[in-house]
C-alpha cells in the first residue's frame, strides 16, 4: 500500500534528522527541540514529533516526558558495535574481493590518495602550531576531508560486495552519532594512530586489487577492531577529563 503524504513526510524528516545526527551536527547528549526543528525544517510540530517517535523506535534517540535527546553509547556499546561491525564489514570486504570493478578499484586508489593528503595535512599543521591547530579553518577543512574520504573509501568496499542486505545491516550499526564521535576523536588522535589508519587503507585496497578473498577480509576486520578500540578509549579519556 502506498504511502500517504503525511506519511512519507515524517519519514523524509526522521531521515534528515537522523542524518544531523550521523554527521554530528547533533550530539550524543544534546536535546531536539521541537520548536527549533520545526522552524529547521520549516514544518509543524506535529510531522516532527511522529519523525522524534520513529526515531525513537530505531534507537537514535531517547524519548521521555521531557522531550527528546540523542542517545548517547558508553564506550562498551561502542567496542560491541564495533566488534560486530568487524564481523559483517569483514564479510563485506571478503565479498567485495570477489566483485569489486576496475572502476571502482580505481576510485578507490584516487579516494586513498586524499584519506593521505588529508592525514599529512593534518600532521604539518599540529606540529606547526600545537596549542592551536584544532581552531584554525584549515585544521577544519583537513579533518572534514578525512572524514569524508574514510566514509567514501568503506563506502565503495561495501557497495562492491553485491549485497543489499549486508549494506542495510552495516548501515543500521553506523546509526546515530557515530560519524560525528570518529569525527571529534580524531581531535585527539596522534601521528603514529593517523599512519596505522594509512597502513590499514593500504592493506584493505591491495587486498581488493589481488582479489584476495581471505587476506580483504583480515585486513578490514582488523582495520575496524583497532578503529573501535581507539574510539572507545578516547571516549574514556575524555570522560575523565570532563
Amino acid at each position: 500500500m502506498a504511502l500517504s503524504t503525511d506519511e512519507k513526510l515524517v519519514n523524509q524528516l526522521a531521515d534528515q534528522i537522523q542524518q544531523k545526527i550521523v554527521t554530528g551536527e547533533y550530539r550524543p547528549g544534546e536535546k531536539l527541540k521541537q520548536v527549533a526543528l520545526a522552524n529547521t525544517f520549516q514544518v509543524s510540530r506535529t510531522p516532527i514529533r511522529q519523525a522524534l517517535s520513529q526515531l525513537a523506535a530505531r534507537g537514535i534517540v531517547d524519548q521521555s516526558q521531557t522531550g527528546a535527546v540523542v542517545k548517547s553509547q558508553s564506550s562498551k556499546d561502542v567496542r560491541d558495535i564495533y566488534r560486530v561491525r568487524s564481523e559483517v564489514e569483514g564479510l563485506a570486504a571478503q565479498l567485495a574481493a570477489q566483485w569489486i570493478t576496475d572502476q571502482q578499484l580505481l576510485e578507490l586508489r584516487k579516494i586513498h590518495t586524499r584519506f593521505v593528503h588529508a592525514v599529512t595535512e593534518l600532521s604539518r599543521l599540529r606540529a606547526e602550531n600545537p596549542s592551536g591547530h584544532t581552531e584554525s579553518a584549515g585544521y577544519q577543512a583537513a579533518r572534514q576531508e578525512w572524514v569524508s574520504s574514510n566514509s567514501e573509501f568503506h563506502a565503495i568496499i561495501f557497495q562492491a560486495s553485491c549485497n543489499a542486505f549486508l549494506g542495510k545491516i552495516i548501515a543500521d550499526l553506523q546509526l546515530g552519532s557515530a560519524r560525528g564521535r570518529i569525527a571529534s576523536s580524531a581531535l585527539g588522535m596522534y601521528k603514529h594512530r593517523m599512519e596505522r589508519n594509512i597502513a590499514h587503507h593500504e592493506a584493505i585496497l591491495s587486498a581488493l586489487e589481488a582479489h584476495d578473498e581471505i587476506a580483504a577480509r583480515r585486513a578490514m576486520a582488523a582495520h575496524v577492531d583497532e578503529s573501535g578500540e581507539f574510539v572507545a578509549t578516547w571516549m574514556e579519556n575524555q570522560s575523565q577529563t570532563q
